[in-house]
């Protein structure tokens, strides 16, 4: 799944594959995407903030696709409609992304929307730790639109 993953993302998202993306973890319960300092370093020689947000929002982004993908057989544009993130410390090398699915209720709450309206929104976090403590905290809302015919689902 991962491989796959990593494909789509290059091939839709371009901006992807410059950052050097590579998935590392891919299921519906978890996603961690991998990125190289080299290619998101900044003047400071830390990684740079628009990198980290970029990179966390392709976790969250991510484990939504993967989820829509297996548990409906209808095709679905996602868009992110807002998000905050905390800057907690600096990351002065190769980071990891981690988004966990939310708690089972939130999933079935926002399925029950989704299936029944076309449309439905669901917050999702994700983390980057960086010398064993959290550097990038990051939190956003999706929406997930469905498709009309002819169009790419995501």
């Amino acid at each position: 799944m991962e491989k796959q993953l990593e494909e789509y993302l290059h091939q839709h998202i371009p901006l992807s594959q410059s950052m050097g993306i590579r998935v590392e973890h891919a299921s519906t319960h978890k996603v961690i995407l991998f990125a190289p300092l080299a290619n998101n370093i900044n003047h400071k020689k830390t990684v740079f903030g628009g990198s980290l947000h970029a990179v966390a929002t392709l976790a969250c982004w991510s484990l939504l696709y993967l989820n829509l993908e297996e548990k409906s057989d209808e095709k679905f544009q996602i868009v992110i409609t807002k998000s905050e993130v905390s800057y907690d410390a600096p990351v002065d090398t190769d980071f990891r992304v981690e988004c966990l699915t939310p708690e089972n209720i939130t999933w079935e709450r926002f399925m029950k929307m989704l299936t029944s309206k076309g449309k439905a929104r669901i917050k999702l976090s994700a983390y980057i730790y960086h010398k064993d403590r959290l550097s990038v905290n990051y939190q956003a809302e999706f929406a997930a639109l469905r498709s009309c015919l002819g169009q790419d689902s995501n």
